[in-house]
């Protein structure tokens, strides 16, 4: 399928088309100056190749009436809509400024401005919730900001009226896989307002970290991050909000988007939550698909789990299913991650093998634990709260085997050692390679972390992060073989925080 070509300078009706602001699925977004009423607005137009598709006139059709009844400051205002010479338009209000994405491609957010946009645009949700309708696409690229910070909620393509069907393009599941809540991958699971709650909890997220929710390497890992994992927390104090915001169980979830931003405006405050949450890590039962995977128990496989990058298809009608069928063959056969002599150099090199399924190319790639000389600066290790006791497993060396709590705290590892009776002097070296980090051995430590390789324990050298943004650094930092992970004993094994 080509490209339409950019109608800039063309007239439509009484439009003159100015420039093309942007491209969707849903249509081209153009300024335009009205030549009869004089004034510059923003006309969306159905792409030519889909003008004469009945499912995408409809949900075009849709959005223009479902918008242009709802009576709300942070809703875009809708001028006009209809047809002209079989190109159907939707004509709104121009924002003379930039989209919530552009924003946060500059950095994470102030957790006082991320709070602000979340609560104008709570507020247009709310309003669309009354008025029975569910956005079903709230997302950064959605949420306008003018020159003062003013947010406004656009695009209600995929909006949902209670007691309609649900259309989707070409069969597809409809809107951002990155912010589509665990009852979305259902197959008749009921999608409502909290669906919309969900996907604006994960918004203030990716603000305040300016990182998108379960990344954006893979469809598996996004929609098994959804359905699977709780987001990892931002070490600030709007944590409890998003994990309210997040709970797997809708049931669980705020009550109102406007719920939602009251919360966060309390937590900034320092007020503590106006109720108790539980933020649950698997779906409930019967919301996900029969195919929904089934998710190693920690310490089952080894560690890091990485998944292949899928390829993405938009036109796949069972594109939600074969996705989540895939993340359960791929955790079906796991990875293997060990330290392998190089030669003669008496130095590891960390070695990562992705199994797949039978049929498809096995892939290997190998990342090298080098020894440094230079130690990285890591204030983190010396606010770690660890218990340096000679505890069991202690390799007698003159830094002593830690046993840190599993309640949370997030960690860099630098260097694993699996083979017996060459712990010592392994661990040593990597000690001396990495000054002010410290070791543990993992089948004495959290759930979290790989226990055993080949059936022997597992030493492994680390720094202590005490927050979150500090453990990252330093796993940016070291790079090479370093991964990080949370000390718990609920995180799945292999689960990467950075």
């Amino acid at each position: 399928m080509t490209t339409p070509a950019d109608r800039s300078g063309s007239i439509l009706g009484p439009y003159r088309l100015v420039r093309l602001i942007g491209r969707g699925g849903m249509g081209e977004v153009y300024e335009a100056v009205d030549t009869v009423k004089d004034r510059s607005v923003a006309l969306k137009l159905l792409p030519p190749h889909l003008a004469h598709d009945e499912d995408y006139r409809t949900r075009f059709l849709r959005e223009s009436q479902t918008a242009a009844r709802l009576s709300d400051p942070h809703v875009i205002p809708i001028h006009d809509f209809g047809e002209i010479d079989g190109q159907l338009f939707l004509d709104m209000r121009i924002v003379d400024g930039q989209d919530l994405r552009a924003l946060i491609r500059q950095g994470p957010l102030p957790a006082d401005q991320a709070v602000a946009i979340v609560e104008q645009i709570g507020g247009a949700l709310d309003t669309a919730h009354h008025a029975g309708l569910t956005h079903r696409d709230v997302k950064p690229e959605n949420i306008l900001l003018d020159g003062r910070g003013f947010a406004y909620l656009v695009d209600f393509g995929l909006v949902q009226s209670v007691g309609q069907s649900s259309l989707t393009a070409t069969g597809s599941a409809i809107g951002s896989f990155n912010y589509m809540a665990p009852e979305r991958f259902g197959t008749d699971a009921p999608v409502g307002p909290p669906a919309d709650v969900y996907a604006l909890a994960c918004v203030l997220y990716e603000c305040l970290t300016g990182a998108k929710p379960f990344g954006d390497d893979s469809m598996e890992q996004i929609i098994a991050g959804h359905l699977h994992r709780p987001l990892p927390p931002t070490g600030g104090p709007l944590d409890s909000v998003i994990a309210h915001g997040t709970a797997k169980d809708p049931t669980q979830r705020f009550a109102s988007a406007g719920q939602l931003a009251a919360a966060a405006q309390r937590a900034l405050a320092g007020q503590p939550p106006s109720m108790p949450y539980a933020a649950t890590q698997v779906a409930p039962a019967g919301m996900t698909s029969p195919t929904a995977p089934q998710y190693p128990k920690p310490g089952q496989y080894p560690m890091p789990e990485q998944y292949p990058v899928a390829g993405r298809s938009s036109g796949s009608a069972n594109i939600v299913l074969a996705a989540i069928a895939a993340v359960a063959v791929l955790a079906a056969v796991g990875t293997a991650i060990w330290l392998w002599p190089r030669g003669n150099d008496d130095q590891p090199v960390a070695v990562t093998t992705v199994l797949q399924a039978p049929g498809a190319a096995d892939t290997e790639s190998s990342v090298a634990a080098e020894p440094r000389t230079s130690a990285p600066t890591s204030a983190a290790a010396t606010n770690a709260p660890l218990t340096n006791a000679r505890g069991p497993g202690d390799l007698g060396l003159s830094t002593p085997i830690t046993t840190p709590a599993c309640t949370g705290e997030t960690v860099t590892f630098v260097y694993n050692a699996v083979t017996p009776g060459a712990y010592a002097q392994e661990i040593a070296t990597a000690l001396r390679q990495h000054p002010g980090a410290s070791y543990l051995r993992t089948d004495q430590s959290c759930a979290s972390l790989k226990q055993a390789e080949n059936g022997n324990p597992i030493y492994a050298v680390f720094y202590h992060g005490a927050t979150l943004a500090q453990t990252c650094a330093t796993r940016n930092r070291l790079g090479g073989g370093s991964y990080s992970r949370r000390l718990d004993d609920s995180t799945p094994v292999g689960t990467e925080v950075c």
